[in-house]
């Protein structure tokens, strides 16, 4: 797999104020109609190759677990393979850009995932996840770190969890991907 960083280096520049709710639905919405719809919108405004690449972050995003799940680890051995220090209740680690990833543990069940930014907490997913996998207000420091996305997939794969998104190489792969999906969820939108 790319580098998610690199990636998300090209999509920088087109995620501006004007296109950045458009992205925010095609990277967030659980609803396939809605992210393919979004795609089109996008589609006359930035080039394809920044668009496939959102479309994997989107299933980078997907393929996450939603809080409140099970680890394959015990918190002991999570915060050795991490590197993550335990304060008080809570195992965490400061990244090069100031965000801090933070996971609250109840033996081997993580509660939730937050990430705190200037002293604001902001939890990783909504609970339950019904119309975005992730929070909202997440998608713009996700995009905008060079290290908080990384960090949380290896976070991820430290606590035994598989992870293995889908990969498109062309819009129109994500297109037939969710083709039956989107014309399924066109039919609640309308």
């Amino acid at each position: 797999m790319l580098t998610l960083t690199s990636g998300l280096s090209q999509l920088r520049p087109y995620y501006k104020e004007d296109t950045r709710e458009v992205f925010g639905v095609l990277l967030n919405s659980t609803s396939a109609a809605e992210a393919n719809l979004s795609l089109e919108v996008l589609r006359g405004l930035v080039p394809d190759k920044p668009l496939v690449t959102a479309c994997n972050l989107r299933e980078v995003l997907r393929s996450l677990p939603a809080s409140p799940f099970t680890m394959r680890v015990d918190e002991l051995t999570l915060r050795r393979t991490a590197g993550l220090e335990k304060h008080i209740a809570v195992l965490s680690k400061e990244l090069p850009d100031g965000l801090e990833v933070c996971v609250t543990t109840a033996g081997n069940l993580v509660l939730d995932l937050i990430v705190k930014q200037d002293g604001e907490k902001l939890f990783w997913t909504p609970i339950p996840v019904t119309h975005d996998y992730v929070n909202p207000a997440m998608i713009d420091l996700v995009i905008s770190s060079g290290y908080l996305l990384d960090e949380v997939i290896e976070l991820i794969k430290c606590m035994g969890i598989v992870f293995n998104p889908k990969f498109y190489l062309s819009i129109d792969d994500f297109h037939l991907e969710y083709a039956a999906e989107a014309i399924e969820d066109l039919g609640f939108l309308f």
